[in-house]
């Protein structure tokens, strides 16, 4: 097991949180589609809860990146909030990037199994292009939440505006 305080383990942790603050933003997503469709929209209670527990985590993140928690509310988006958005935006399109590549692969899969050796070719190269993609907005993702340049940044919300919309 590696030591609490060791790059690798504090690296794991910094991406772990990203996954679950995509994951929670994700869910969000799917459940303002639902709620949407519906004649009466029910769904506000839960897509509310999901994003505080999305602000949870945020603050968790900012908190071991030593991004400092300050005041609340002016009207212009703040460094800070764009910073939150980009992280979550960021690991939202790792998250999508996954799901991409796995429909990909259920497709080349099945063009392997018919033979047509043309497309499975294409589709390779198309999944590698997604992978690519992935790799540099992941890389990407853990090097801003790494960088000694966010010790100054304060954070008013662990929340970008449009998340706000319900409070």
């Amino acid at each position: 097991m590696a030591d609490a305080r060791s790059p690798v383990y504090e690296e794991a942790l910094l991406q772990e949180l990203a996954y679950a603050i995509a994951h929670i933003a994700h869910a969000e997503q799917h459940l303002l589609e639902i709620d949407s469709q519906l004649a009466e929209p029910s769904l506000s209670t839960y897509i509310d809860r999901l994003r505080m527990g999305r602000k949870t985590l945020g603050e968790v993140l900012f908190g071991l990146v030593g991004v400092m928690k300050g005041g609340e509310g002016a009207e212009s988006r703040t460094a800070a909030e764009s910073f939150w958005c980009t992280v979550k935006h960021l690991s939202m399109a790792v998250v999508h990037c996954d799901e991409c590549a796995e429909k990909v692969i259920r497709r080349l899969s099945e063009k392997l199994s018919t033979g047509d050796a043309v497309s499975a070719k294409s589709l390779l190269e198309d999944l590698s292009k997604i992978y690519s993609v992935r790799r540099d907005a992941f890389k990407m993702l853990i090097d801003i939440l790494k960088g000694g340049d966010l010790k100054d940044l304060q954070v008013e919300s662990a929340r970008c505006r449009e998340d706000l919309c319900v409070e």
